[in-house]
């Protein structure tokens, strides 16, 4: 008979060898459950986890998805990506003059009396970070427009070099991002494959 009395809340750790999960239910002890991670596409961990879970309370995966009042999820997915440089190959359109600015890294050095420390790699190497003309001020006007011709070289090189990524930053942006918007429509058209971040929409003002 399947258990569906009480409202579930789940906690998911996706690790990078096993993904963890702890399911409470209102007047139960806590239930552990742990499966292998798949890197490869993490989701496959997860929806093995969800589908043992239902098993063990007698539901459908479909039934157990209905009875979830809360779900909390972690991950160190993107960490490690990020420490192991394993990402997808990504591009970076910024405004001219500052495609340095991940290098310069506001002048930080981690061993500041070592010269011949060596600081991490950029996430985005040199040749695929593009600065293009068009700049905007601290309170979002123009001060001169955006070069979409510069933005379709940029794609060009992109899809030359198989980036499978693009990311699209520009100052000021959060003062008004009209510029990011034209420039990630262009970059939509021309790479439509390609998965697509633009700062104004991942940090709205």
């Amino acid at each position: 008979m399947p258990d569906c009395g009480g409202r579930y809340r789940l906690g998911v750790d996706v690790g990078g060898t096993f993904t963890d999960f702890l399911v409470t239910r209102e007047g139960e002890e806590p239930r552990i459950f742990k499966t292998l991670s798949t890197p490869r596409d993490p989701a496959i961990g997860l929806i093995a986890g969800l589908e043992e879970i239902a098993a063990a309370y007698g539901l459908t995966l479909a039934a157990l998805a209905g009875a979830i009042e809360t779900i909390v999820h972690g991950t160190t997915v993107t960490t490690n990506a990020t420490l192991t440089l394993t990402g997808a190959k990504t591009g970076l359109i910024t405004t001219k003059g500052l495609r340095d600015a991940l290098e310069m890294r506001r002048g930080i050095r981690e061993e500041q009396y070592t010269n011949r420390y060596t600081n991490v790699p950029p996430l985005v190497p040199r040749y695929l970070r593009v600065g293009v003309g068009g700049r905007l001020d601290r309170t979002g006007a123009e001060v001169a427009p955006l070069d979409l011709g510069d933005v379709g070289e940029a794609i060009a090189l992109f899809a030359k070099e198989g980036c499978q990524a693009v990311a699209i930053c520009f100052m000021n942006a959060f003062a008004n991002p009209d510029h990011e918007r034209r420039a990630a429509e262009l970059v939509r058209r021309r790479m439509p494959d390609a998965y697509l971040t633009v700062s104004n929409e991942l940090l709205p003002s």
